[in-house]
């Protein structure tokens, strides 16, 4: 009787810590190749397992995630040279998504192309990371996306409450620097991953954070029951958008808003009556110029 005893408070604990430890991705990975000749096909098979295992095997938080709240995730990883059997360059494309309350569908949280990856990647190898220190550079843009999408997801349910997770990023920003100022420091190039970070913690952009939480907690997530009041806060999260745009018109931030959310801002306006549907082309148009002809369409339905 005491052996079961024993056994069984000792299972209650080993599935209370597979709880607590719940990972918090689901997330897959797709690498492309054919940029690289006479590629090794199970190489490149290794590298795509290896990293989806890193990426959904990794405990990031010390939250607990159910099934069904973990967040989708897609990485499309473009190996464009080999520069050596272990060394590479690629493009990375992020892409992430939250559900919305009461509907079926979920919504494009961040989808966003990094044309700057260098790495190395040795067959049959895991993927090493620590937040305190720099390993590789794999696992320090991988851990980065990451924390950026938490914070981004945590935003998105609570005013500022991802700020933990952006700080783990610029974090690991900060430590990477020594790899690659080009990629990681704060170099002509406006758009690397210290600047992603940089702007979002900045608060002078604050209307971007605040954007994620009225755009998605008070506006999509009622949708489902009342799409007009919904609708206005979607609209009050644009306006936000706008206070960015004053003082940064083309900010960096605005683009990766709009790039992960132009096509359901269409289709949410699609529904509004005309003075509404015009507010928002205009403002639409005036923050995302690229996209104009776009929203253009909605004021001729």
């Amino acid at each position: 009787m005491k052996l079961f005893t024993t056994l069984y408070v000792f299972l209650c604990m080993l599935f209370a810590t597979q709880t607590i430890h719940a990972q918090e991705l689901r997330c897959r990975v797709m690498v492309q190749y054919s940029d690289i000749p006479n590629a090794d096909k199970d190489f490149f098979n290794d590298m795509r397992s290896t990293i989806e295992e890193f990426m959904n095997t990794n405990v990031w938080t010390n939250m607990t995630f159910e099934e069904h709240e973990k967040i989708d995730l897609r990485l499309n990883i473009r190996v464009t040279k080999q520069l050596s059997n272990k060394n590479f360059t690629a493009t990375l494309q992020i892409q992430s998504n939250r559900p919305v309350y009461n509907a079926t569908y979920t919504s494009s949280m961040f989808n966003h192309v990094d044309e700057q990856m260098t790495f190395e990647f040795e067959e049959n190898q895991s993927i090493e990371f620590s937040e305190n220190s720099f390993i590789s550079n794999l696992s320090s843009i991988l851990a980065f996306y990451t924390y950026i999408i938490l914070g981004i997801d945590a935003d998105s349910f609570q005013m500022q409450g991802g700020t933990a997770y952006y700080q783990k990023a610029q974090q690991i920003a900060t430590a990477a620097t020594s790899y690659s100022d080009s990629e990681w420091g704060a170099s002509s190039n406006k758009k690397n991953k210290y600047w992603l970070v940089e702007n979002i913690l900045n608060t002078t952009y604050s209307g971007f954070r605040s954007a994620l939480y009225l755009y998605h907690r008070q506006g999509l997530d009622i949708m489902a029951e009342k799409p007009a009041d919904g609708r206005k806060y979607i609209t009050q999260a644009i306006e936000e958008l706008e206070q960015v745009h004053k003082v940064s018109p083309g900010a960096f931030l605005l683009s990766v808003f709009f790039y992960a959310k132009k096509t359901e801002l269409i289709s949410i306006y699609s529904e509004a009556m005309p003075d509404e549907k015009k507010h928002a082309a205009d403002l639409l148009k005036r923050l995302n110029p690229a996209n104009v002809s776009d929203y253009d369409k909605l004021l001729k339905e």
